[in-house]
Formats: structure tokens, sequence, C-alpha cells
């Protein structure tokens, strides 16, 4: 039955995949830059690997930028250990692909093909990686059967299933159960994980129970920012900071008008906000919330090249410094959490802060547990936002001490990395 499910998929669903690419390349940008992108990548994909010989090939799959933060550590690790590796890198989409830029440890990156049985036989018989490591949960049904025929070990790293998802339930569970059993190993982050994929796959034999390599990339990035230099925002003072990071429209709905609140009840609050997207149109709109409210607000770029703000409220038109801001921040509100799901709870974590976000976080298991431990609010509305950070502001007890259990809980989780870089070398002759 399993077999007529995936026989259905490739009848039915990957050409409706393939026209859901085409038909949306010409409505949004992202499509459309990864349908171009694909395009004549095989060839560029030859050139490369027809250049090497003698060195283990070790494939990475992400889908976006969350995933790649979760495989960098592995990568970094591995290549510390054995320069020689040839690291290959393959994403979904074009925020993940454009977000890892060029870093050293990668020797080859690219745009994993859509998922057809010619593409992925054709890019497994060109790459041949020793070992194709997936980073979470990007399961592309043709590509793991064709690796799986081609002898080609399979593991998932940072194994995320979530409580909602449909892969272990109803219909969808005998085929996914078919696909999975395809995959050599798992390392869930979380016993509650593995216990969803033993629904499709119940051989204990396939897991390793290894929790996030993303704490490990928040500490390791936490200690470099920790090295590198403040970010020159406000004139010193010994007043609250607040900041959002990664916020969409829909945070800023309701986060706006209660940081304007915030602004007025509190004369000497500061504020940063860190939009997710940064075109002027989207800043004049943040902008407007606070002039209605007389708040005045400078973006960054109008003052860093001489000195500080004169206003209470930043709003950050640049990129690459939001980890350096948590550093110098007391009270984070992180975005994603109204929308489609939320970003990335731990840095903010690292440096000892308490956490605020919306109702859409069971995409990230971080956010359950800083819930769980007392190191964070959810909110659903504006008032609530209002009160808690009110809150917060005014009980300075309670602000340092849900910042001590949120660092801890990231100290407490580092080490995923070396768990799995073990194993490999065990199961897999990596580095050997």
């Amino acid at each position: 039955m399993s077999y007529i499910w995936l026989i259905l998929y490739n009848i039915l669903v990957v050409p409706l995949i393939w026209l859901g690419f085409q038909v949306g390349s010409l409505f949004n940008a992202k499509i459309r830059e990864g349908r171009i992108a694909r395009k004549n990548q095989f060839r560029m994909l030859r050139d490369a690997v027809g250049k090497i010989s003698g060195r283990k090939r070790i494939l990475f799959h992400c889908t976006s930028a969350g995933e790649w933060l979760q495989a960098l550590p592995i990568i970094e690790k591995l290549k510390a250990l054995d320069p020689s590796l040839y690291i290959m890198v393959s994403f979904f989409s074009p925020s993940g692909y454009k977000f890892a830029r060029n870093p050293a440890e990668v020797d080859l990156k690219f745009y994993l093909p859509l998922d057809s049985g010619y593409q992925a036989r054709r890019l497994f018989q060109l790459l041949k990686p020793d070992l194709w490591i997936i980073s979470k949960f990007d399961i592309w049904p043709n590509h793991v059967m064709e690796a799986s025929r081609q002898g080609i070990p399979i593991v998932v790293t940072s194994a995320t299933l979530s409580a909602d998802s449909r892969r272990d339930k109803g219909v969808s569970k005998g085929f996914n159960r078919l696909v999975y059993n395809r995959i050599s190993h798992l390392f869930p982050i979380a016993e509650a994980d593995k216990k969803r994929f033993q629904a499709m796959v119940p051989d204990e034999s396939k897991y390793t129970l290894a929790g996030d390599t993303r704490y490990d990339h928040v500490y390791n990035r936490g200690m470099r920012a920790s090295d590198a230099g403040d970010v020159t925002v406000f004139a010193s003072g010994g007043s609250i900071t607040l900041i959002a990071g990664s916020t969409w429209p829909a945070d800023e709905k309701y986060l706006l008008p209660a940081l304007a609140k915030i602004c007025i009840d509190f004369p000497n609050i500061k504020v940063i906000v860190v939009p997710h997207e940064l075109h002027d149109n989207h800043l004049r709109d943040i902008e407007q919330v606070f002039s209605r409210n007389g708040i005045p607000t400078q973006r960054y770029t109008e003052f860093s090249a001489s000195g500080v703000s004169t206003a209470n409220v930043v709003i950050f038109n640049t990129i690459g410094m939001l980890a350096r801001l948590y550093k110098q921040t007391q009270i984070a509100y992180i975005g994603g959490s109204f929308g489609k799901g939320i970003h990335n709870v731990m840095e903010p974590a690292i440096f000892g802060q308490p956490v605020l976000f919306g109702p859409n976080y069971l995409n990230s298991y971080e956010a359950g547990e800083l819930l769980r431990i007392g190191a964070a609010f959810t909110i659903n509305n504006q008032q609530e936002l209002y009160e808690k950070m009110t809150l917060l502001i005014r009980d300075n007890t309670l602000r340092k001490a849900m910042g001590e259990k949120a660092r801890n809980l990231i100290h407490d989780n580092i080490g995923a990395t070396d768990i799995i870089i073990n194993k490999l070398k065990q199961q897999y002759g990596i580095l050997s």
C-alpha cells in the first residue's frame, strides 16, 4: 500500500509541485529567484565536483535560514577536525541560500532540485556524497528514496516532529513510514519528538537523542558577540532598553501600539525595533505608529556615522547586528509569532533576557522550553503585551530571575554537536 502512495505522489503531487513553482514564480520574487537559479545548476555542480578527488564528501540539506543555523555548528566542527572534507550544502529557499552567504567551511552551495525521481537520481549520481545530513525536517520523498537506492547513508539532525504535524497521522502515515524507514539515523531534539517519529519508524537503534544543535550555534555566536564591540545606539545611562527583533507586520499590529504606550508611560525607556523586512514603505509604516502618538524615532543610519540617537526609539534599517544588540538590551520581543511561526528565541536568552512572543510558537521547541521554565511570556493581543512589558520594567527581581533562567537553558543544553559527530564517526567512519 505504501508504494501505491509513492506512485500516486509521483503521478499527482510532483507535477503539482512543478506547476506551482512555475506559476508562483510569476508572482513571487523569491520563487522566481529559486527557479532561475536551478535552471542551469547541474552544469555548475558538474564543474565543481569534477575538480575534486580522494576527499570524503558530506552533503547537508537545509530548507532555509533556521535549518542552516542548526547545521552550521556541525559543519564548523567537522571542518576543524578534518579540513580535507568536501562540504556541500543544498537549500530549498532563497532566503536560506542568501543568508548562508559564503562561509569558509562550505566548498559548494546550491539549490536542491525539485523532488522528482529523475532529478534526485541525477543529483546523487553526480555528487556521490559519502553521507547526506538533513537539518531538522525537510524530507523530500524522491530524494530520500533515491539516496537510499544508491547506498548513501541519510541522517536527520535536530530532528523535529511537532505535535500538530500530520506526517505521523491519518492517511499520510503509511506513506511517510515508507520514506522515513529509508533514513539511516535520526537525532531527535527531545524525547517527545522521538516518540512521534517512532509511530512511523519504531526501530530503537535508529535513534540517538542529541538535543538541538542550534543551542551550540547560539552559544558560539553569543561568545563572538560578547567579544565584539557594542553597537552605539543611545547615550550611556541606566535606563532599560526593550528590543523587538525580526518583526513582521502581523506582529507590529499589536506590538507597535503597545510600545508607543510604553514610551508615553515610561519616558526613560529606550526601544529598538529590528524589522524582518527593511524596505522603505515598511519602515515608514512603523514610524507613523510612533509619530501619531507624538513619539520621535530615528533610523539607525541617520545617526550611526556621527554619534548616538537623539530619540528614544530607533528603527534598525541594516542587517547583521541583532546578536550584538541583544547583548545590550534587557527585554526582548521576538517576531514571527503572530504569523507562520516564531523566529530565534535563543539569541536574547543567551544574554539573560526574558523573552516575549505571540501565540504561534509551536515551530520552536526552545520557545516552549522557555515558557515551561518561566523564562518567557506568550501574549495574544496588544493589551497583554503592554501588561507583561510593564511588569518586567517595574519588577527588577522578576526580570533578572527570568533572564537567568533563560541563560541557564542555553548553557544546560549545549553539546548536541559533539554527540552527533561522535555517532557519525562510530557508525559511518567520518573523520576516521
